[in-house]
């Protein structure tokens, strides 16, 4: 068994911190079910679209790669307003 794969993280960060473990490991569609999962308690997170980008590009969606990159810089540009 795979260390990990059983594991239900129990914070949000835990998700996404799976997702990169995964990805790192080439395990995209699992990445990618974790990033999904990080997004239900942080929907407005663009690190989290970039990576779901790069997951995306990787498993050979580039439509759904584009839209992940397009709304993770929405959010960073976002999140710079000045206040």
């Amino acid at each position: 068994m795979t260390p990990g794969v059983g594991h239900q993280p129990e914070k949000k960060d835990d998700f996404f911190e799976r997702g990169l473990a995964l990805a790192k490991e080439g395990r995209w569609e699992e990445a990618l079910a974790a990033y999904q999962e990080s997004l239900r308690t942080n929907p407005d997170n663009p690190q989290t679209f970039l990576n779901m980008g790069f997951v995306y590009y990787e498993m050979g969606y580039d439509q759904k790669a584009q839209k992940a990159f397009d709304r993770a810089s929405k959010l960073q540009t976002r999140g710079c307003r000045p206040r």
